[in-house]
C-alpha cells in the first residue's frame, strides 16, 4: 500500500478502489487485518502497524 492509501483496498476482482471495511480487528501487536467487500466477494487487507 501507498502511503496515506492506509484504508484504502483494491478489489481483487475488479480493481476497485474500497474505502470503508466492513469490520475490523487487531490480529496481534504488528497485523491489523480490514475485511472489504465489492462485487458480491468479501476479501482481507493485511496491514503492518
Amino acid at each position: 500500500m501507498q502511503k496515506g492509501d492506509e484504508n484504502m483496498a483494491q478489489c481483487p476482482n475488479c480493481g476497485a478502489k474500497t474505502t470503508t471495511p466492513i469490520k475490523e480487528w487487531d490480529l496481534n501487536d504488528k497485523i491489523h487485518i480490514a475485511l472489504f467487500e465489492c462485487c458480491g466477494k468479501k476479501f482481507r487487507e493485511y496491514m503492518k502497524k
